[in-house]
Formats: C-alpha cells, sequence, structure tokens
C-alpha cells in the first residue's frame, strides 16, 4: 500500500512512524524545513519539503499510484485544497482531511464535492474521550468499545499498590474477577504482553480488561473507588472545554468554566448558558482559593498550554479535588503526569491517529483504539463466515507472540475468554496487540 501524508505536525509524524514501521510505503510532504529534517531522521520513509498542494511536489510524492492521501497540516483550507488536488489531479482512492473548523464541514458535502472520504476533527475525539472519562467517575483512563460491553481501563502502579511485586496468576488469585491485563508499560519504557507468571512492578503502567460493574469492582478493591460526578471544573474554554461541557451538562451537575480571555469569556457565555464562567487564569494560584477548586468532584484543564494543564490538574488534587483529568500530546508529558496522581490523560493527537488508523483498517474492523502513545492498539472486529480463525480454539489460532485475545461478544452475551475457547465466525473480538504484530493480524482476519 502506498500512502501519501501532507504534513509532518505530532499527528502526520505519528501515523508515518506507525505505518512505516507496518512495512507500508509511505512518503511525507512536509513545507517547514526544521520539521522535514526531523521527520527525515527519525523516520524510516521518505521525506519530501515542500508544499502540499504544489502538484510537482503531489507528483514527486508518488500520488499517481498512490492508495491513500492524509491530510493532516495545520491548516483546514490546505487540508481541503490538497485532498481536491488529490481527487482531481491524481484520482486518489482514499482521501483523508484533519478539519479543526467543523463548520466548514456543514454548509456543503465534502464528500460528493471534494471526494474527502473521512474527516478526522481532533477536538471532537478529544472532548469524547472526556466525557467518558467523567461519566465513568474519572478514576482512569477509559477505553469503551463499540460493540463488546467490556472496558479497557489504565492504571498506574504506585509504591502503595495492592498489585505490586505480584505475578498476574497471584493477582487474579487475590482479586478473584473475570477479567485480563491485557499489556503493560514499564518505568523504561519497554511494552510488555503479560503471561502469568509476568509479575507487577513499582511505576508500571497497566491495561485491564473486563465487563463494566467487574472493572469498576477490581478498581474499588485496588483503591480507585469511583465517585458521583456533581461539581466540574474546566480550565480553558477553547473548543474542546466547550464540547466538554456540552456533553456533560445535565445530571443535575455544576459546571464552572474558567478563561483568561475576557472576549472569549463572553463567547462561552452564549454557548454555553448552563455553566458559570469565570474569567481566570490557570497559571494563578490565586483562582484556585477563589473558586474553591479544592472542593471539587473532578478538575479538567484544556487550556493551550501543556504544561499549565499537567500543573494546575497536579495542584487541583493536592488542594482536595477529587480527580483531575488533563490534556496533554507529548509523550513525556502524557508519562509523567500517570505518576504524579492525575486521574487521566486525555490527548487530541492520540484520538485523532486511532480514528484514522480505524479507517485505514477498515474491513472486519469496528474499532481501533492507539495505546500506549502507538506502541499497541486494541483492535475490535468482526470474524467473517469464510475466516480460518472461526471453529478455532484460541491456542490453536498461531496469534503473534506478544498478542492476545482479551474480549468476545457472541450473541449479546460478553466473555472474557482462556486458550480453549471456541471462535465462531460472527464472534467480535478485541485484540491487544505490540504495533510491530498489526500486519500479521491484518493478514489473519
Amino acid at each position: 500500500m502506498h500512502i501519501v501524508i501532507a504534513g509532518a505536525g505530532q499527528v502526520g509524524y505519528h501515523i508515518a512512524k506507525q505505518l512505516s514501521e507496518e512495512k507500508k510505503n509511505v512518503v511525507l510532504i512536509e513545507k517547514d524545513a526544521e520539521k522535514s529534517s526531523f521527520a527525515s531522521e527519525n523516520l524510516d520513509c521518505i521525506v519530501i519539503n515542500g508544499e502540499v498542494t504544489n502538484v510537482d511536489i503531489l507528483t514527486e510524492a508518488g500520488c499517481d499510484k498512490a492508495d491513500m492521501f492524509i491530510a493532516v497540516t495545520n491548516s483546514d483550507e490546505i487540508n481541503i485544497i490538497s485532498c481536491l488536488i488529490a481527487n482531481s489531479k491524481f484520482n486518489i482512492p482514499k482521501k483523508i482531511a484533519r478539519l479543526r473548523n467543523i463548520e466548514y464541514i456543514k454548509p456543503f458535502n465534502l464528500s460528493e464535492n471534494i471526494g474527502i472520504d473521512f474527516i478526522i476533527n481532533p477536538e471532537t475525539e478529544a472532548s469524547k474521550s472526556i466525557i467518558n472519562a467523567v461519566n465513568f467517575g474519572a478514576s482512569s483512563d477509559v477505553i469503551i468499545f463499540e460493540d463488546i460491553d467490556v472496558q479497557m481501563r489504565g492504571i498506574y502502579v504506585g509504591k502503595d499498590s495492592v498489585l505490586l511485586n505480584k505475578t498476574i496468576i497471584e493477582i487474579k488469585k487475590q482479586i478473584n474477577k473475570d477479567f485480563v491485563i491485557s499489556g503493560i508499560k514499564r518505568e523504561n519504557g519497554e511494552l510488555v504482553i503479560p503471561n502469568g507468571f509476568t509479575k507487577v512492578k513499582e511505576g508500571d503502567y497497566i491495561y485491564i480488561v473486563a465487563k463494566k460493574k467487574v472493572i469498576e469492582e477490581i478498581l474499588e478493591s485496588i483503591g480507585k473507588i469511583k465517585i458521583k460526578v456533581k461539581d466540574i471544573a474546566i480550565f480553558g474554554g477553547s473548543r474542546i472545554g466547550m464540547m466538554a461541557a456540552k456533553g456533560l451538562k445535565g445530571k443535575r451537575r455544576n459546571i464552572k468554566i474558567i478563561e483568561k480571555d475576557y472576549e472569549k469569556c463572553k463567547e462561552i457565555s452564549k454557548e454555553c448558558q448552563h455553566a458559570v464562567i469565570i474569567q481566570g487564569d490557570a497559571s494563578d494560584a490565586g483562582i484556585f482559593s477563589e473558586e474553591n477548586i479544592g472542593n471539587f468532584d473532578v478538575v479538567i484543564t484544556v487550556t493551550d498550554n501543556e504544561e499549565i494543564n499537567l500543573l494546575s490538574a497536579l495542584y487541583a488534587k493536592n488542594l482536595g479535588a477529587k480527580r483531575s483529568i488533563a490534556l496533554i500530546d507529548k509523550p513525556n508529558y502524557i508519562a509523567m503526569a500517570s505518576k504524579l496522581d492525575i486521574d487521566a490523560v486525555i490527548s487530541p493527537k492520540i484520538s485523532a491517529v486511532s480514528s484514522i488508523l480505524k479507517f485505514i483498517r477498515k474491513g472486519n474492523i469496528v474499532g481501533l483504539y492507539s495505546i500506549f502513545g502507538g506502541d499497541a492498539e486494541a483492535i475490535e472486529l468482526s470474524i467473517p463466515d469464510e475466516s480460518n480463525l472461526a471453529n478455532k480454539t484460541i491456542r490453536n489460532i498461531n496469534l503473534p507472540e506478544n498478542s492476545l485475545i482479551v474480549a468476545i461478544n457472541r450473541n449479546s452475551e460478553n466473555m472474557i475468554p482462556n486458550g480453549n475457547f471456541v471462535l465462531k465466525s460472527s464472534d467480535r473480538i478485541v485484540i491487544f496487540a505490540k504495533k510491530e504484530d498489526i500486519p500479521s493480524i491484518e493478514k489473519m482476519i
């Protein structure tokens, strides 16, 4: 598969890295010389320094033979124009565009008029993740699957954790529930797909998969008690902040939005009439005291400054806020946040990448979720009638070593399987796998 990516920002770089590591033929176009040079030095793909709307540059990138064009520059207009050229000049079969301004989508059908097959809006994806996290008590990172009523929750293992220095077998005996620990990210960055003898260490970040009711019981048993969320403070009046506030209204919730820009405060007050709008700066400790932030159930930090998001979420917890959620994209900050008592981290980049990869995979794939900064994926799929997976036990289907089937839905019944479970056609399954095993799994399914 030949894929041309326009834009080497965080999303474009991450997509190019993921796809090139899967041995797909990737060409990345970036007009900024510094970004282009960085991508060229760090990615195993062709990088071209030039304008993505230049026909000669697109020709050099091999658009005449491309299977897919992905426009993820920082400009909505350039993304639309480059997709228009990819469609009209090169007739590329599939076009993906990242559009931040959803107003572009409303006036006309982009798919019919320009040929864009899939539109990704990072702000919308991030706000959905925030809403999901809050609705489930903001006790951990939450992944909710499309057609399987199980959840995947991310948990940091600190020095006081009841899971510390225990093997998976010992943990399962201790908790005595039906669940799977699907992946472990070590403090040194190593990703482990565990077996029963894998020992959980201090600093590990683990993902647990179980039915909704069971996972709440598991979290409570290890000290992550679900809370009833009533009072919510949102620092930052960005689109993400406003969309989250709208999605969280109701359920007798009190929502307060704190934004430093006065003109933006007036705009927010019109959009979010159900919320209290306060002019204030998340970097000012005084506003935390004045607004009694320590008494809130959940504090969400979504300013345009990642450092402030990290620090203000941590400060809110230190003042007594029950839960905190921070909007962060930088990988080192994401790793840092999980160790600093911040309950959930939302990354627009990772949310956007997951949506794009889901579209690229398509076929029988229902959902796809990028995990651990792209080092692993949770893939939700349906087993077709002609699949060679049907009528085989899990232990006999030769899954790649670093992958697990962690959940199955059959006839509306949800199950956490073991190696003796026999798969059948039309089963909905969730596979957790390291990125290097994705091509093998794609072939298999």
